[in-house]
């Protein structure tokens, strides 16, 4: 009989489940688990940042579907990660979380004199949807099947094992911890009863005006076209959440913009609502005065976890269910129905509102003439050079609006952004995540200057991994976001001023290929330069600082209401 190390048998657990890739830095505590893992063909990803780590995992899921490994050291190493592991919660993204810990006679409980002694679950616990300890070698492998069993069960998350450092060194007899595979211990995902799909067709089949909306929860689940099979069927709109742009192409005939005019009748005028794989959280303004009468509008919702259900909206069909299976059956149900297209008058009708909307709210920047650069023109620019093949990963306040709305169409999966927490710092480590687990894609980061600075370090974490991304900095030197509440209530600004970075040295100075431009028509050829650059490529955008302030102002007025309610 052979004898392995904790770290071996955890390294075995973590391949049974199909991880490629932990994110961490080594320590005594958790070197056992590091230096099995290149034989089980895991990939080791140090980085700069504990919190970045988790932020990659992010990018990693959001791409791909694959869960990832993220390691916090004892004491600020598990702090540091903590910030990554509580944006994992309120995305949705599946992640374990290793905070490795110091031998147990001194933690649980740790004494004052303990050094970095914090109660790591304690800690972790309103963060992650599960956590707990290893006490002892022999239930390693029960304790990883108990951590990814509540990961996905309902909306997927992080979870937490606490790993005191004598578990992972000890020695143990290998055949009396078997690993198992998923599939012997873990439930499919719930589906849909045939009695739910019925009664969903027959309302979608009897409407007037139905209405599709789609969440995130259609983007992971990769169920667009299942989606779109049903908006076809029916011949009526279909919007997204604004966290699942990737759920629908926008270019798509019957999208119609959700937060905008057009959407608001679309939503007022609707009779039944198909909900699929969302909340309908505040972001999307759920207030009644952009919908129609709760007592009569028929909302049927399907989400993966039960929480989510009728928290915004009442509902009349809740199918607590997988969102691709739940659509699939639909679509069949209202074919074998027979039911025909509506002659789409109304969709024109509401297309045409939307363009009205769309063309008085962004005037100014179609007549923007400079001196400077508009940050919507060079998204544009961003747009033709690149396409809508890439991933594009998007961070910061204005900056992340500018690309929601000026960015082309993409791919499934192919959009990331952080809408529900808005943690900055994301975008970078997110990069580096999506393009760890597609080698073949190109990643697109746009940022701003301001989100920029928390994680930027791991663009060297790029070029040590010797990894083809563009990031692109618009930088202005100034939290744009926080100016427009300042100078309405105090008519100043206070606290906004960051001072200009040159980004492009900054990426230089950590292995980056680096360009400046702060013209718009130098932003095309620096775009083509940094495509064909070896390794990741950073461009400094100079954009102008009175453009990026001018959000449009129903738009800017409707992210008032987020914070203090319809108006």
């Amino acid at each position: 009989m052979s004898e392995i190390t904790g770290g071996e048998l955890l390294a075995r657990c973590l391949a049974s489940e199909g991880i490629r890739f932990v994110f961490g830095l080594p320590s005594p505590e958790i070197d056992p688990l590091l230096a099995s893992l290149e034989a089980h063909g895991i990939r080791h990803v140090p980085i700069r940042h504990e919190a970045a780590g988790a932020h990659m995992a992010e990018g990693l899921y959001k791409t791909t579907g694959q869960v990832a490994v993220v390691i916090g050291n004892p004491g600020p190493g598990s702090a540091n990660l903590l910030a990554g592991v509580i944006t994992a919660r309120h995305e949705g993204v599946p992640m374990l979380a290793i905070t490795s810990q110091h031998r147990l006679g001194i933690v649980y409980p740790s004494s004052p004199a303990t050094f970095q002694g914090q109660d790591q679950l304690d800690v972790y616990k309103p963060a992650v949807k599960w956590g707990g300890p290893v006490l002892s070698w022999d239930r390693l492998a029960e304790v990883v099947r108990m951590a990814f069993r509540e990961m996905m069960v309902g909306r997927p998350g992080p979870v937490q094992i606490e790993l005191p450092a004598p578990v992972m060194y000890e020695m143990g007899e290998e055949a009396s911890a078997p690993v198992l595979a998923p599939e012997a211990y873990r439930a499919p995902q719930p589906q849909a009863s045939a009695a739910h799909i019925e009664e969903a067709a027959d309302l979608l089949a009897a409407a007037q005006r139905p209405l599709v909306v789609a969440g995130a929860g259609v983007d992971r689940a990769d169920a667009r076209a299942e989606l779109l099979a049903i908006v076809e069927q029916l011949g009526c709109p279909v919007m997204s959440s604004m966290a699942a742009r990737a759920a629908i192409p926008a270019d798509h005939p019957n999208r119609v913009y959700g937060i905008g005019g057009g959407g608001d009748v679309v939503k007022g005028e609707a009779d039944v609502v198909l909900v699929a794989g969302s909340r309908l959280g505040n972001l999307d303004l759920p207030f009644d005065k952009y919908w129609g009468d709760p007592a009569t509008t028929k909302v049927i919702q399907i989400d993966i976890d039960a929480r989510n259900m009728g928290v915004t909206r009442p509902l009349t069909v809740g199918m607590v269910a997988d969102v691709k299976g739940a659509l699939t059956g639909i679509a069949a149900a209202l074919v074998a129905r027979g039911v025909q297209a509506k002659d789409g008058k109304d969709l024109e009708r509401y297309r045409e509102v939307e363009r009205a909307w769309w063309t008085e709210q962004f005037r100014s920047v179609h007549d923007w003439e400079g001196p400077g650069m508009h940050p919507a023109h060079a998204m544009r620019v961003i747009g033709e050079v690149f396409g809508r093949e890439p991933i594009y990963v998007t961070d910061g306040g204005n900056t992340s609006l500018w690309a929601q709305w000026f960015l082309p169409p993409t791919n499934p999966r192919s959009y990331l952004s952080i809408l529900e927490l808005g943690m900055l710092g994301t975008g970078v480590p997110s990069a580096v995540g999506a393009k760890l687990g597609n080698p073949d894609r190109e990643v697109v980061c746009v940022s701003g200057d301001g989100a920029a600075g928390f994680h930027f370090m791991e663009m060297q974490s790029a070029a040590r991994e010797g990894l083809d991304l563009t990031t692109i900095v618009f930088a202005e030197g100034r939290w744009t976001m926080e100016e427009p509440n300042e100078m309405m209530l105090f008519g100043r600004t206070f606290g906004t001023e960051m001072g200009e970075i040159r980004w492009d040295k900054v990426g230089e100075g950590l292995g980056c290929a680096g360009f400046y431009v702060d013209k718009l028509d130098d932003l095309a050829p620096a775009l083509e330069n940094a495509r064909s650059t070896k390794g990741p490529a950073v461009i400094c955008l100079r954009t102008d600082a009175a453009a990026n302030f001018a959000i449009p102002q129903e738009p800017l007025m409707r992210f008032v209401e987020v914070y203090n309610g319809p108006m």
